[in-house]
């Protein structure tokens, strides 16, 4: 008798005490898609693509919108947003990056040691602050290298032609003109992997694709988010 009186008690509480606001956290994707099936349809030379800002990470988004045959997605930068998620509000804004030492249009040169991309040449793209490693993270892509997308921490960039630059790019001769014999090896096109620094991604936009099998190379793999 008395514990459902304790019982009564404690719901009568619970229903007159003040509610409190609930808040979440959830991670945003930037990501670049193109329509793959328009490309092939029409057959056109340089398939029609644009940029969003969702919360569904690259494989959701593709999985919602035709699969892979439809469309291919490719991540350009992620992010943390907290706070009020609820009414179908819009993901928060990408973070700016701080004090950086790069800019979107700069050209830059991988200072990155022993990865395939050491010595490259491209263009930033995307420029934003990663809290968790309280880092700046730059998109870089690389028009020479069939419009590869990769994303780096500012420690492993050099300003093109600038101190630094012409010492990593002789490092990284072997990797930017591939020698005669069994060692051109060096010239495909990395697998995504792991983390900001090696998140080299071909662009789904890169050619029109001539079959139904190639829409899934240009969909882009999963990357490795930076941990946050």
């Amino acid at each position: 008798m008395r514990c459902a009186w304790l019982a009564a008690c404690g719901l009568l509480a619970a229903t007159l005490l003040p509610a409190l606001p609930a808040h979440a956290e959830y991670r945003a994707y930037e990501l670049e898609v193109v329509d793959l099936y328009d490309c092939r349809i029409n057959k056109r030379e340089t398939c029609r693509s644009g940029r969003l800002s969702t919360g569904l990470d690259p494989q959701q988004y593709q999985a919602t919108h035709g699969g892979p045959y439809h469309v291919g997605v490719l991540l350009l930068a992620t992010w943390m947003c907290y706070g009020d998620t609820s009414f179908y509000k819009p993901v928060c804004p990408r973070p700016a990056a701080r004090q950086p030492r790069f800019n979107v249009g700069d050209d830059v040169t991988i200072g990155l040691e022993k990865h395939i991309t050491e010595g490259w040449r491209g263009k930033v793209e995307v420029a934003y602050y990663q809290h968790s490693v309280r880092s700046n993270v730059y998109g870089v892509r690389f028009p020479d290298r069939r419009g590869v997308y990769a994303r780096y921490y500012e420690k492993d960039l050099r300003k093109a032609g600038g101190e630094g630059a012409s010492a990593a790019a002789g490092a990284g001769a072997s990797t930017a003109q591939p020698a005669a014999g069994p060692t051109t090896a060096t010239t495909t096109v990395p697998t995504p992997a792991a983390g900001p620094a090696a998140a080299v991604t071909p662009p789904p936009a890169a050619t029109a694709p001539a079959a139904p099998a190639a829409a899934p190379a240009a969909a882009g793999a999963p990357q490795g988010a930076p941990p946050q």
